[in-house]
């Protein structure tokens, strides 16, 4: 696989602009912050016109630190004449501003550098009143004031100073002074505890990406501080500055340490993410390294990106997630690289061994012939195997002749040597998968499945994915690979289980690995997934069985998670349908694994006990249908039988005979015999009683359980609804049921906004404004006005575009409704109530939230029959459309 490109540096250069910059003028100290002032204005005004007029990156921050410059050094000519300064200062550039890379809402890192026999009482007014003038100015500064012996003790004690003082850059004053650091103090802090202040550094480096999120994938990544930001590749150069003496990318391509094409890409890399950086500073005007969703928004469009196959805020995040992936993976290795020397000063003495092709030196794999895997590119494949077989480390030089060697595996990947060697690798009995982002990483899974390459760094703007479309499904594969291993026996031992007795893995692991190749590609992606699966499985020579397993867990993958969330599982026929479109045993158990993995690939907590249970639920429901041990069709459940035996126990054979006649089928068949007695005592309580109401939890499953009894009355779901939406009460399902003597059983899942069970205090609340609404005391519409809190986020969110559609083929008795929109309070009741107006009654609802996407699902009917003709569809479809646009308006006034 080729590396996609990296959008390149435009021009022009900031020589050219260096002559539109003003001079700082000069003048008393009367008006000085107001020349001051005058000079920030036009010089940020000058520099943000040559940013957008197409400038790379790095020439603005050239042409910045260059008018910063004219500023810093007219103030302090002005002050150090003013006060008296003794002879003999420098001041000196640090850090970012020491290196030239200002962005607009940068730091000034400063040092007054004394010189010999400059004592700091003397320059102590200078010393204070400089920093504070460019305080007041509103430029954050770091200052220090010290003598070179000064600056080594400190630097000797804090590697972040060092880190600083190896960037000084001389601005103005006594430039004798600044020499004779530069010829004595420099040389030291490159030389002194050199391994010691390397291993700070990495450690450093290993810290912040832990606090940032530790991947360069995350949906609003930060692009200073993050996995593959701009730090990550200035730590990388100033460890190569203490061990190999040079400075910079430039540096390192005329030592050699760098190849000429990859310091090129990260130059490129390196512009574009300075480049974004530039932007997010005049956009906020202030300083802001993190790309929210807003500002990805926004930057797409200011970078020129056009609508295509995917969105242009997709197309501009996967631009970036390659240029940050480029630069983390050029700092890792830049470093390993100088760990490496640093572990063979320590070690005398490692022995050598030989594994096959490879050896081991010095603890980690290399390759003796670096012809080799040009000459035989499956060897590529191999030395990964070998690397993860035996727990060693890849050498550095190793790694990236295989990477070098890229091109011949490319020519090569149908012949049987590569796909024999691949798939040894990809399904190696026992593997985790502990080389797989490495594989990935260095290219080599994307070159041999170039049907997987495709979607490297593909970036999904929606709040439910957290990551890029590769890394997700890496993560998934793992997951696989680690339920066979026996690693989460604890945690899902059914899936565990299942999992092991997969005789073969193969065709689970690669649908899985190509389940989301097909984004991207326009139209439905799971039957472009399924096309790119069909040439993967003819070069890999798969058997027939093999690729009709694969080819369907790609183009069915997310049939399990809709029909579980999405749909009602006490439906007979619903279960039948889809043990049909399945088809066998083998692969609803491989579509059950995958489904698994999917959902909890996506992000932290996505995979939830209820899930799980709907999930298991419709797995050995559809189980028993294909192996004939579901109840025949037209039989008398068995679960009748037990309803009535429990009722008959509990309130004697005529009570038990009256609630199985004015209970519908449908609550026999979607009811757990456990609550048989509960609801027939709600039932009871409800005659007499404009509420019955009973809270159970389920911390196994992570929810908890609400039913509710009430007199039948239309639009009643609505209205239980949205009293509890008014109180935060998230609502995972409802199952309506209405007798033939005029109660209405509703049985909600229910969770508090934060956390799994719903809390007493919470649910006290809500039911007193329940039973003031269903007395008329009080309308919903004033519950919700006077507890509705604005919207489900304040914060800007990717949008969900509402679609409503009507299905009439999902079950045999009911219309189903599918809406998907953003999640917000009163979502529900807005619905509910816009199907009551339009004289439907809701049987069932179902609720699947997605982070801030919901997908709610509703069965209807309308005088008993389901609502079907185009019309009447059209016309559903138009009415909760309008209840979802008048929800949004009211949302919008709110929060204004």
């Amino acid at each position: 696989m080729s590396v996609p490109p990296i959008p390149s540096p435009p021009s022009p250069s900031h020589r050219a602009a260096l002559g539109s910059l003003p001079g700082f003028p000069p003048g008393g100290p009367e008006d000085r912050l107001a020349r001051a002032r005058e000079y920030l204005r036009e010089s940020h005004a000058r520099v943000e016109a040559f940013h957008r007029g197409g400038a790379a990156g790095l020439s603005t921050c050239r042409l910045l630190s260059a008018a910063t410059d004219r500023l810093v050094q007219g103030l302090f000519s002005e002050l150090a004449a003013e006060l008296h300064a003794p002879p003999g200062l420098a001041l000196v550039a640090l850090g970012s501003y020491g290196r030239r890379e200002l962005s607009p809402q940068s730091d000034l890192d400063l040092l007054l550098l004394r010189g010999p026999g400059v004592s700091e009482e003397s320059v102590a007014p200078l010393a204070r009143a400089f920093p504070t003038l460019l305080w007041d100015l509103k430029r954050a500064v770091g200052w220090s004031a010290r003598g070179p012996d000064e600056c080594v003790r400190a630097a000797d004690a804090d590697h972040t100073i060092r880190t600083a003082l190896l960037d000084a850059r001389f601005l103005t004053g006594d430039a004798a002074v600044f020499h004779v650091f530069e010829e004595k103090v420099l040389p030291a802090l490159l030389t002194h505890r050199a391994d010691a202040y390397i291993q700070d550094k990495v450690q450093e480096l290993r810290s912040r990406r832990e606090r940032f999120g530790d991947s360069v994938f995350l949906l609003e990544p930060n692009l200073k501080q993050g996995d593959g930001g701009l730090r990550d590749l200035e730590t990388a150069l100033w460890i190569a500055r203490v061990r190999f003496r040079t400075r910079g990318l430039t540096g390192l391509l005329q030592q050699s340490i760098l190849p000429g094409s990859q310091v090129t890409r990260l130059k490129a890399a390196r512009d574009f993410l300075l480049r974004i950086r530039h932007q997010l500073h005049f956009l906020r005007g202030r300083k802001e390294d993190r790309l929210t969703f807003d500002l990805q928004e926004e930057l797409a469009s200011f970078l020129g990106y056009q609508q295509g196959p995917v969105l242009p805020v997709e197309a501009f995040m996967r631009d970036y997630y390659l240029a940050a992936n480029a630069l983390r993976q050029a700092a890792d290795a830049l470093i390993a690289r100088c760990e490496e020397i640093s572990i063979a000063r320590k070690v005398s003495f490692l022995p050598e061994r030989r594994l096959g092709a490879f050896k081991v030196f010095r603890g980690k794999l290399t390759v003796s012939d670096p012809g080799l895997f040009t000459r035989e590119p499956a060897s590529i494949l191999d030395f990964f195997r070998t690397a993860e077989e035996n727990g060693l480390p890849l050498y550095s030089w190793a790694r990236e002749q295989a990477v070098q060697a890229l091109p011949a595996l490319e020519t090569a990947r149908a012949t049987p040597a590569v796909t024999a060697a691949f798939k040894a690798l990809f399904a190696r009995p026992g593997t985790r998968g502990e080389r797989l982002f490495e594989l990935h990483d260095a290219g080599v899974l994307g070159t041999v499945v170039p049907e997987f390459g495709r979607v490297t760094a593909h970036h999904q703007h929606d709040l439910y994915h957290v990551y890029t479309v590769d890394v997700h499904t890496l993560f998934a594969v793992r997951r696989l690979y680690a339920l066979r291993a026996g690693d989460l026996v604890a945690q899902e031992p059914e899936l565990s289980r299942e999992m092991r007795d997969l005789k073969d893995p193969l065709p689970l692991y690669l649908g899985m690995l190509l389940h989301d190749a097909g984004k991207g590609m326009g139209g439905n992606h799971s039957e472009k997934g399924r096309l790119l699966m069909v040439a993967l499985g003819e070069r890999l020579g798969l058997s027939p069985r093999q690729r009709e397993v694969a080819e369907f867990l790609v183009k069915d993958h997310l049939a399990m998670s809709h029909t579980a969330q999405r749909r009602d599982l006490s439906d007979p026929a619903l279960i039948a349908d889809f043990a049909r479109s399945v088809g066998d045993v083998e692969k609803l158990t491989c579509l059950y694994l995958l489904t698994w993995a999917d959902i909890s690939s996506v992000g932290p907590r996505m995979w939830t006990g209820w899930k799980a249970q709907l999930l298991r639920e419709l797995y050995e429901k559809a189980r028993a249908h294909l192996v004939g041990s579901a109840t025949p069709s037209g039989e008398t459940p068995f679960e009748r039988v037990r309803f009535h035996a429990r009722w008959a126990r509990a309130f004697g054979e005529a009570r038990a005979r009256e609630l199985g006649r004015v209970l519908p089928e449908r609550y026999f068949l979607g009811t757990d015999p456990s609550h048989a007695t509960l609801h027939a005592r709600l039932l009871a309580c409800a005659r007499k009683r404009p509420l019955a109401a009973a809270l159970r939890h389920h911390p196994e499953a992570g929810y908890s359980e609400l039913s509710l009894v009430a007199h039948d009355r239309p639009g009643l779901l609505s209205l239980l609804t949205g009293v509890l939406s008014a109180h935060r009460i998230d609502i995972l399902s409802a199952r309506i049921v209405s007798t033939s003597d005029g109660l209405a059983l509703d049985v909600f899942d229910v969770r508090p906004p934060h956390g799994l069970l719903l809390e007493r205090s919470r649910w006290r609340m809500a039911r007193t404004d329940l039973l003031r609404v269903l007395m008329d005391e009080v309308s919903i519409e004033d519950v919700l006005r006077r507890r509705r809190t604005g919207s489900l986020l304040q914060r800007h969110l990717p949008p969900v575009p509402p679609r409503v559609t009507v299905d009439n083929r999902a079950s045999r008795d009911f219309t189903v409704v599918d809406v998907v929109t953003q999640d917000r309070v009163g979502l529900l009741h807005a619905i509910s109530s816009a199907l009551t107006r339009a004289g439907v009654q809701i049987a069932v609802a179902k609720v699947a939230t997605e982070a801030h996407r919901a997908m709610d699902s509703f069965y209807i009917t309308r005088q008993g029959a389901r609502v079907e003709g185009p019309g009447d569809e059209a016309a559903l479809v138009e009415a909760i459309t309008a209840a979802l646009d008048a929800l949004e308006r009211e949302g919008a006034e709110t929060r204004a």
